[in-house]
């Protein structure tokens, strides 16, 4: 990952099929290649601080610095992301970012105002979306600065560059 710590890195966007939105991203807006990752393994959910289980895939591409992320619930557990298409809501779901210092940074939406709305982890490391709703119309979602995800999104980031069309949509694994 080669943004600055605490700068957006990701728009996202929770969609209701993953097939039509990656052919849009690719397509359309010529955004990629794209890594999905199917049934990701959400460790310690947390939804308004009551445990759930939702089981979703992503899909990861770049378009130029910025990562997009497709989201797709596959089930009817509490989250984030339900809320979203239950609310009739489309377009920017969240914006992500890796602080320097997660706990502190996690302190500081939380003094001010900000709910954490879901929590989890992610191949053991942390990550939380803070309610921001009536602020900024969206989550904010940040990561743990950790090589788990930097190594992620390197990969992500490098396969854009220079991207020449081949290979839109290919396999990850965490």
């Amino acid at each position: 990952m080669t943004q600055a710590l605490g700068t957006i890195r990701q728009m996202a966007y929770v969609v209701k099929d993953m097939d039509t939105a990656l052919d849009y991203w690719i397509n359309t807006l010529k955004a990629g290649p794209f890594f999905k990752m199917e049934h990701v393994n959400l460790e310690n959910q947390k939804y308004y601080g009551e445990p759930t289980n939702a089981d979703i895939s992503v899909a990861l591409g770049n378009s130029g610095d910025l990562q997009i992320e497709l989201i797709v619930q596959h089930n009817d557990a509490k989250s984030v992301y339900r809320d979203f298409l239950e609310a009739g809501r489309v377009g920017v779901h969240h914006i992500a970012l890796m602080p320097e210092d997660y706990t502190s940074t996690c302190e500081r939406y939380r003094s001010s105002g900000h709910k954490p709305a879901f929590e989890l982890s992610l191949g053991g490391a942390p990550v939380v979306y803070f309610d921001a709703l009536e602020t900024i119309g969206h989550y904010i979602e940040l990561w743990d600065n950790s090589d788990v995800f930097k190594e992620m999104f390197l990969v992500v980031e490098d396969a854009a560059k220079g991207w020449d069309g081949k290979d839109p949509i290919r396999a990850m694994a965490l």
